[in-house]
């Protein structure tokens, strides 16, 4: 997972299909998933973000490394 300069979460392909899975989102909808993805907190060099199914509530809890630039 990466953030672009605007601001936008960017995954993997491996990324995205666990989430989605995940999430139970039908393979219907992968085009335009109804996910909903916040950053919860940044402490100790790890980000945590929560991703929500918008049509179920389901959510999970993503935790990524910081990357510091060199």
């Amino acid at each position: 997972m990466r953030i672009d300069r605007h601001g936008n979460m960017e995954l993997t392909e491996e990324e995205d299909a666990d989430l989605l899975e995940r999430l139970e989102i039908p393979e219907s909808e992968h085009n335009d998933p109804p996910v909903e993805i916040e950053c919860v907190g940044m402490e100790n060099d790890v980000a945590t973000f929560k991703a929500t199914n918008t049509k179920t509530g389901k959510h999970v809890l993503m935790v990524f490394d910081l990357m510091r630039p060199d």
